[in-house]
């Protein structure tokens, strides 16, 4: 497969060291913590460095399910794309979400500016990422009522139904003008944005938020997709873009009770949280019962999970790192791979400039550092993203594996030492005829985790084969061969000594290079 070579330490600025400093204390100035070194953390005599793991670029890879976040790029300060792009280019990832802004494409009643949409657009598809909208927000011209402050700009979060015939005929003439103005561009059209966390707010309570109820919101996306679907018969229309949360389940149940199913292809979700394994597969069971109630063919994605990379913007004592950011990212990736989803998108591309965020310096959320507006460089989640694209494009998929995690050095029916196999997760992929086993501790990302010596056993059936095992750390993009491999019994491989870590590690086959 095509691939490049990744030299990160070349792209980051050098860092002043003590001459007698512990070079690992380089990592802990540039990603918050050291990262997992086998010669340094007591693996050297199982794990043997082969190689730094490769790279595709967008335009390499032929279909992938994995995304990535343009939002808010209609607010103006948000963050330079073309900044962005030559870094999303060599990224893998094959989906781009972006949001039309109503309020900046149509100042005037029935004259639309899709300029710089059409720059976004345009930059994307030529990167061979498809993009996808997410039809938004208000528009003060059709709304009859005060706009939302948001730092330097302002929005409407109300839905144009609220307005009556002028609210909603200016939003389906909208609606006509995109997908007639991006026919042959946008396959893709998602209806507003997190409804049920007050982004769909009713109007005239000031700053009581107060969202409207699933009815309104099922009503806005009737009228959104007769729409679009007037101008682009066969255009996909994606509707929910739920917040995440231990409430959104009554109000996912209103969305269908109130018809949605029946206007909608894809059902999209955003499930935030400090641990991305946390109720999401109950969750989206849940999810996956509502429309299997409706009777229709409607897929899910994932359309919107990330976190910060600095400060604490939400003052919920989050750890914010780069390196915590990166773990995130590969736990909210596998998290979704190994449950089916079909489209995860990870929120976001690049750290949104001063104006949006509510304090001084960037709202660091993107792969992205755009801490110096002039030179944007990559962060550690996004190398993690590249290694996931490499690994997991439309060619793998998910398989059903016997996969077991042991407590190292005793005997396990016998041991009274924390049972790993309960708590560690794992699961497996093809590729090729190349089997790809994944395993990890599910622990807190912001928890202070030590890695640990397991044993592991994979009992395969003999339906694939490891004759050359490499362990790949998705993060620090390295390839080891493991030393440490023996067999049980024929085809049952057992490696008596292996790291477990907080994120995932892979364990494969070196043909799959």
């Amino acid at each position: 497969m095509p691939a490049e070579k990744m030299n990160w330490l070349k792209q980051l600025p050098p860092i002043e060291m003590e001459p007698w400093a512990d070079p690992r204390w380089e990592e802990v100035a540039r990603y918050g913590e050291i990262l997992f070194d086998p010669r340094q953390d007591g693996f050297s005599n199982e794990l043997e460095y082969l190689a730094d793991l490769p790279f595709r670029k967008s335009v390499d890879v032929k279909a992938s399910p994995l995304g990535v976040g343009f939002e808010v790029l209609d607010h103006r300060c948000a963050y330079d794309f073309d900044k962005v792009m030559p870094f999303m280019r060599d990224s893998g990832v094959k989906w781009a979400r972006i949001q039309s802004g109503w309020q900046r494409a149509e100042t005037e009643i029935g004259r639309y500016d899709f300029g710089w949409l059409d720059h976004i657009v345009d930059g994307l598809k030529q990167a061979w990422i498809e993009p996808w909208v997410s039809l938004s927000f208000g528009n003060g011209l059709y709304m009859d009522a005060e706009p939302i402050q948001l730092q330097r700009h302002s929005t409407y979060f109300y839905s144009p139904t609220a307005f009556g015939e002028k609210g909603i005929r200016g939003w389906e003439n909208y609606c006509r003008a995109m997908a007639r103005h991006f026919n042959s561009r946008i396959a893709y059209w998602e209806v507003w944005n997190e409804p049920n966390a007050g982004y769909l707010r009713k109007p005239g309570l000031g700053a009581q938020i107060v969202p409207e109820p699933p009815s309104e919101y099922a009503r806005l996306v009737a009228h959104t997709a007769r729409a679009v679907r007037s101008v682009q018969p066969r255009a996909k229309i994606i509707g929910g873009s739920i917040s995440g949360g231990g409430l959104c389940n009554a109000y996912i149940k209103g969305l269908f009770d109130s018809g949605l199913a029946e206007h909608i292809d894809i059902f999209s979700y955003h499930p935030y949280g400090a641990i991305p394994e946390l109720h999401w597969p109950e969750r989206l069971q849940y999810i996956r019962d509502q429309i299997a109630r409706s009777g229709r063919p409607i897929g899910v994605w994932q359309g919107e999970n990330g976190r910060p990379s600095e400060w604490n913007i939400t003052g919920k004592g989050w750890k914010y790192t780069e390196a915590n950011q990166a773990r995130f990212l590969t736990r909210r990736y596998l998290t979704d791979l190994r449950l089916g989803i079909a489209m995860r998108s990870y929120y976001q591309a690049c750290d949104l400039g001063n104006g949006y965020n509510p304090g001084p310096g960037v709202y660091s959320q993107g792969v992205i550092n755009a801490n110096d507006p002039d030179h944007y460089k990559p962060k550690l989640a996004f190398r993690a993203m590249q290694s996931f694209a490499w690994l997991f494009d439309s060619e793998t998929r998910p398989i059903h594996v016997n996969f077991e995690v042991h407590p190292y050095g005793v005997t396990w029916a016998k041991t009274t030492r924390p049972v790993d196999g309960l708590t560690a997760l794992s699961c497996g992929f093809e590729r090729g005829g190349i089997p790809i086993y994944a395993y990890y501790h599910p622990s807190h990302i912001d928890s202070d985790y030590e890695v640990r010596p397991v044993q592991i056993i994979l009992y395969n059936g003999g339906d694939f084969r490891l004759d050359r095992p490499v362990l790949i750390d998705p993060i620090a993009a390295k390839i080891y061969k493991i030393k440490s491999a023996m067999r049980l019994y024929e085809n049952t491989p057992v490696f008596k000594r292996m790291p477990l870590l907080d994120y995932p590690l892979f364990v494969t086959d070196a043909s799959i290079l």
